[in-house]
């Protein structure tokens, strides 16, 4: 890989987000197994992280605003690829059946970046 090649370094995209008060512990392992199940429909994605908020005191308190509920963190070989998965019809189905039904309008925060090694 050549150093300057940008192109060629691995990206992530971090997409974190609050969920309603009043959401089921099944809606919730819905999202989980929706988030999860990514992977074996998106060749793209090489690795993922999933991770729910602990809700613990200091970060429902923080001076800066409340902690998102849920972080979702898939990896990819290139920009190219996360622009697969962006626009991937098993994606946006979880958006719009697992995601959008609980979470919590105006917590959506996301990144994608280049990994440096």
């Amino acid at each position: 890989k050549a150093a300057c090649d940008s192109a060629l370094m691995p990206v992530r995209h971090i997409v974190m987000f609050g969920i309603k008060e009043g959401t089921t512990e099944a809606q919730i392992s819905t999202l989980k197994t929706g988030l999860a199940g990514l992977k074996s429909k998106i060749p793209e994605i090489k690795s993922f992280e999933l991770g729910f908020d602990l809700k613990l005191k200091g970060g429902q308190t923080h001076p800066a605003g409340k902690n998102r509920s849920c972080s979702w963190a898939p990896t990819f070989d290139t920009k190219e690829a996360y622009e697969v998965y962006e626009t991937h019809e098993a994606h946006i189905e979880v958006i719009n059946d697992c995601i959008k039904p609980i979470i919590e309008p105006g917590t959506r925060a996301a990144i994608q970046y280049e990994m440096e090694e």
